[in-house]
């Protein structure tokens, strides 16, 4: 299982290192890029010169060779006229105010490289006391030059945050100001002069491959001189720019806020991060927030649906009364007609006349001696030499039902009951008076 995850974490490595520059940006450091997006000014400090590269206004600072924070803050405040929390700003430092160092740890991705950086910042720059900050970039697998750390105290940083802050400006990010020049893709050479320090740095491909540095009071002595030359007249790369205090504003020119191709290189203070953090946090919660809430609104929607539905199901069956109403009112006076007259309407018509004949036709050639008819019973006497007979053809006649001898035959006389199925006095009976 551990070499089945050296494995995944090897050819993870191998893709990363195939993906172009812009693609690896994407990986790394999410919430650090977020901090670039919103950037309304991109500060160049150079010598005792002050300049916002966005809008091309410039201030002076009265001590050029180490910017003090809160002076700088303070020109920046004035110059950019702004007090909204919401200003966020670039600071873009001479090369002087970081440290390079020279780290060969081939085949590292970004985060493992950093992570590294840290445990030995105390070999690599023993002299130093401080905690400090570092970014560096890594090389392809297949690059052999050494991976260039930058590092800036900690403490320097922070300082400059809160020197912004108090101003009412938003420090996104500290970087030097030659890497805002930097080419993503080929060799570069950027050589940075200004009143005190001289810096030459190489970069390929978007990343720092070497990073020189020296003080002019350094030159006056011929060791360094003879060096610092030896160093210029290394193999001349595709593209050669030089930076002094003659060409300061037409080089930078090129310089935006939506382009920065050293981002990569930009020192995050620890309070601009938190804040961003603090800002997504709030953001994650108002999403959380919104998903709640379309989530209810989709749990509720059959409720809604089966509401709107039977609301307009009963706006429908309101509308049909509406217009029933004419018919249903004179429904009405006919069950009150009904009701008051049914009694008579109703009763039931045993017509007389046709169950007559229909006697006659069943019993023909007999005849009848007594006939007694109440309320559908019919109750008949007469004398026959087959009574049976006559029973049988009432009992097969429709018109007849329940038909029985009501007593005994006496030679040949009989007795016989039967019932109109033409109509239903129970049933009369039971409707309007049910009580009896």
């Amino acid at each position: 299982m551990a070499a089945e995850a050296i494995d995944i974490s090897r050819w993870q490595e191998t893709v990363r290192q195939l993906l172009s520059r812009n693609w690896k940006r994407v990986f790394d450091g999410g919430s650090q890029r977020e901090l670039l997006k919103q950037v309304g000014a991109l500060i160049l400090v150079f010598d005792d010169r002050v300049i916002d590269l966005v809008s091309g206004r410039q201030s002076q600072l009265a001590d050029a060779s180490i910017p003090d924070a809160e002076s700088l803050a303070r020109t920046v405040g004035e110059m950019l006229e702004l007090t909204q929390e919401d200003s966020s700003v670039i600071l873009l430092l001479p090369p002087h105010g970081f440290v390079a160092t020279s780290v060969d740890m081939p085949g590292m991705n970004r985060d493992s490289l950093l992570s590294a950086l840290r445990l030995q910042s105390d070999n690599l720059l023993p002299s130093c006391i401080e905690q400090l900050a570092v970014v560096a970039v890594p090389h392809g697998a297949d690059d052999p030059h050494p991976d260039v750390a930058l590092w800036i105290p900690e403490r320097g940083l922070d300082g400059y945050y809160r020197a912004f802050e108090q101003q009412g400006l938003f420090l996104s990010g500290v970087m030097p100001r030659s890497l805002a020049l930097m080419d993503v893709v080929g060799d570069q050479e950027i050589l940075d002069e200004d009143r005190h320090t001289l810096t030459r740095i190489l970069i390929r491909n978007g990343v720092i491959v070497q990073w020189l540095h020296i003080s002019r009071k350094d030159l006056e002595q011929d060791i360094f001189e003879r060096q610092w030359r030896q160093a210029l007249t290394s193999p001349a790369t595709e593209s050669q720019l030089a930076i002094n205090q003659d060409n300061v504003p037409e080089v930078f020119e090129q310089a935006s806020t939506h382009k920065l191709p050293g981002s990569d290189y930009c020192f995050f203070p620890q309070g601009a991060q938190q804040a961003r953090r603090q800002l997504e946090k709030g953001k994650r919660v108002m999403l959380g927030a919104v998903a709640v809430l379309v989530l209810a609104f989709l749990a509720a929607l059959p409720f809604m649906f089966q509401s709107f539905r039977s609301f307009r199901l009963e706006s429908i069956l309101q509308e049909q009364r509406e217009l029933s109403s004419a018919a249903r009112a004179d429904r009405q006076v006919v069950q009150n007609f009904e009701q008051r007259w049914g009694v008579i309407t109703d009763f039931p018509n045993q017509d007389l006349v046709q169950m007559l004949f229909t006697l006659q036709s069943v019993l023909s050639p007999e005849q009848l001696t007594s006939l007694e008819l109440s309320e559908g019973v019919i109750s008949i006497e007469g004398e026959s030499d087959e009574p049976q007979a006559i029973l049988q053809r009432l009992e097969t006649h429709p018109m007849f039902t329940e038909v029985i001898f009501s007593r005994a035959t006496s030679n040949t006389r009989y007795y016989i009951d039967l019932r109109l199925s033409t109509v239903n006095f129970e049933g009369y009976m039971v409707r309007y008076f049910p009580e009896n």
